[in-house]
């Protein structure tokens, strides 16, 4: 009996080494560089060049508390979790900037647990070694506006004919409004385009629910969200 309970025990110490071995590896294996390196593609721009409400955005549609954490939000992480754990093929949700950008650039986008918390160790390396700023800025240069564009800049270019850069005069400067609506179309790029806003009900809908959340979030001032909203069409 006494053997049979070492046994036992070697097992499942072999195991945990063996799942603490993959994590390790997998994390280890994403290259801090690479995020760097996106300051290379000619559609880079820094936050910090941006119009604040441009980061602002996509910060109160998908993570309130990205300046606070230290790249997981804990709460909606542990909601996430669950539901892995109850059914690894349902839709997690939950995750940060920071996890968003960890899952772009290092891994896949299958749901399971063991992308989920390879997801948050990534995150908290990312975090360890860029400021938010550069954190959001790759974020924005990383996520998929539909139309084949991964670059804020390029679909602020493509689909409104405005740039996220507040120093470049050769094109009009992104507005609230055009921000609001890209940031309203990255959860179903396939499905809300932004150039078709004008007679997107549902887009335009998304839209005023992101505008309302960055007034709340007191991302805009007043006067920014009245303007905005005033340029969503209204239906009899």
């Amino acid at each position: 009996m006494k053997k049979l309970g070492c046994g036992l025990l070697s097992v499942i110490l072999v195991c945990v080494l063996v799942v603490v071995g993959f994590f390790y590896f997998r994390i280890s294996s994403a290259d801090m560089n690479d995020i760097k390196a996106l300051q290379a593609n000619r559609y880079y721009v820094p936050a910090e060049d941006m119009p604040e409400y441009v980061p602002a955005a996509f910060i109160a549609v998908e993570d309130k508390r990205f300046y606070q954490h230290d790249g997981i939000d804990w709460k909606g992480t542990g909601r996430s979790i669950g539901i892995a754990l109850k059914d690894q093929s349902a839709s997690q949700g939950g995750s940060t900037i920071t996890q968003q950008l960890a899952k772009n650039l290092y891994l896949s986008s299958e749901k399971t647990l063991n992308r989920k918390i390879s997801e948050m160790m990534i995150a908290k390396r990312i975090e360890d070694h860029y400021s938010k700023s550069e954190i959001i800025s790759a974020y924005l240069t990383t996520i998929y506006f539909g139309n084949d564009l991964y670059n804020i800049e390029q679909a602020a270019n493509t689909y409104f004919g405005t740039t996220t850069d507040a120093s470049y005069t050769g094109m009009p400067q992104i507005t609230v409004l055009q921000s609001a609506i890209l940031a309203s179309t990255i959860n179903a790029p396939s499905t809300y385009h932004p150039d078709r806003f004008q007679s997107d009900t549902a887009l335009q809908e998304r839209t005023r629910t992101t505008l309302d959340k960055m007034h709340a979030q007191e991302l805009i001032t007043d006067a920014q969200y009245q303007e905005a909203m005033a340029g969503i069409p209204t239906t009899n």
